[in-house]
């Protein structure tokens, strides 16, 4: 009996692709994924983003450019902006994951740093790690320009050098450039600052508020359409299509159901941001409803058209279980994108998922309005549309089966 019995279980599981797909190809997915995501944080794969900024122009800045661009672990903004406002710009409106700034002579005053880099509080991981490679850069690559800056505070302990120690000095800081050696000290070059006034909680809240209702608003929408199909299989469907408006209604009453249940959970989420953790969301209300009502109404109808796709309701629920899981991965729900390799990143903009996030990034942390953010919203409003009007069609074909 026991032999019996896990043939039984073999079998079904054998013939049923859902499962197969859910057993031995789901877990796969989601390990190569995740092993992308986090083995691309300690290599060449994590590429960040970076807006970069000369305000003090020397050949020594040139030099460093030139060392940044040729880091596989940067990618540098094509134009360089001539200013902190232009590159603070970059950083906020997200379309750089950190900023660099050389605002003064490499070898000049020791007493203030002449590399900042610049790090939104959404984003604070990028800081440390663009800070790292610039010292990397310039205690393995640029060692002179280190050593220029130290000078001159030896010089003030000690006393001045004279002519012959400069000029020692001078051949020795020239041979350290042609051939560099390994040292452990920057000479104090790079200096780091968070722009932003929410502080590095708000940033995380903010963002996972918006990762946590767009994940839960895809689950609950495909769970609530699946219901499409018992009712298709109980022949209440069929009765309906006997009616003027045929299935149509079923498929618009679903629609306006899930959309307006996502509305409220997705109220319940940023309820408790703004009461626990201070999330402001009062002056940003119009672009949040916004962002709300297209991500619910974009994962109704998702959810609807796997439903009328789907022929049983386990069917529905390994593809959509599959679907809201790989979506949330590689879409920002689980970890933020900005930590992916530049494939991964591409990929994830075709996933309501990132859209979503981004638009509730742009109006609660930018302060950005629905016409900033216009372009995050067309993508959920186009899904939404398209959703709805293939659950429409697919439900249509079925009956003339």
């Amino acid at each position: 009996m026991i032999l019996a019995m896990f043939r039984v279980m073999l079998l079904g599981l054998a013939r049923d692709r859902g499962a197969l797909a859910m057993a031995f190809i789901l877990p796969p997915t989601i390990f190569v994924i995740f092993a992308a995501i986090f083995s691309g944080t300690s290599g060449d794969g994590l590429r960040l983003k970076l807006a970069y900024g000369v305000t003090a122009a020397s050949d020594n800045a040139v030099r460093l450019e030139t060392e940044l661009r040729a880091e596989p672990s940067l990618r540098i903004a094509t134009g360089i902006a001539a200013s902190v406002d232009e590159v603070r710009a970059a950083v906020a409106d997200g379309s750089a994951d950190a900023g660099l700034l050389v605002r003064g002579d490499l070898v000049g005053d020791a007493d203030s740093s002449p590399i900042l880099v610049l790090v939104d509080p959404g984003k604070l991981m990028a800081g440390p790690i663009v800070a790292g490679h610039v010292q990397r850069i310039l205690a393995t690559r640029l060692v002179d320009l280190g050593l220029a800056r130290t000078a001159p505070q030896i010089e003030a302990l000690v006393g001045a050098f004279t002519p012959e120690q400069s000029a020692r000095l001078a051949a020795a800081l020239d041979e350290l450039a042609a051939t560099p050696p390994e040292p452990d000290a920057t000479g104090g070059l790079v200096s780091t600052e968070t722009i932003g006034g929410g502080g590095e909680a708000g940033a995380t809240v903010t963002y996972y508020a918006g990762a946590v209702a767009i994940l839960f608003l895809l689950f609950s929408a495909m769970q609530g359409a699946a219901t499409l199909i018992e009712e298709r299989s109980s022949g209440i469907v069929d009765r309906l299509a006997v009616g003027p408006a045929g299935t149509d209604v079923v498929v618009a009453g679903k629609f306006l159901f899930l959309t307006l249940q996502g509305i409220v959970q997705v109220a319940l989420i940023f309820m408790v941001a703004v009461f626990v953790y201070g999330v402001e969301l009062a002056a940003q209300l119009p672009a949040w409803a916004a962002t709300t009502v297209l991500a619910a109404a974009a994962a109704a109808g998702l959810g609807l058209a796997i439903a009328s796709a789907c022929t049983t309701k386990q069917q529905a629920q390994t593809i959509t279980t599959f679907v809201v899981l790989v979506a949330s991965a590689i879409g920002g729900s689980m970890v933020p994108r900005f930590l992916m390799p530049p494939w991964l990143q591409d990929i994830g903009w075709y996933t309501p998922n990132a859209w979503a996030i981004e638009a509730y990034q742009g109006a609660l942390w930018r302060g950005e309005g629905i016409e900033a953010i216009a372009g995050a919203l067309l993508p959920l409003g186009g899904l939404a549309i398209a959703g709805f009007v293939a659950a429409l069609a697919i439900s249509r074909w079925r009956l003339k089966l």
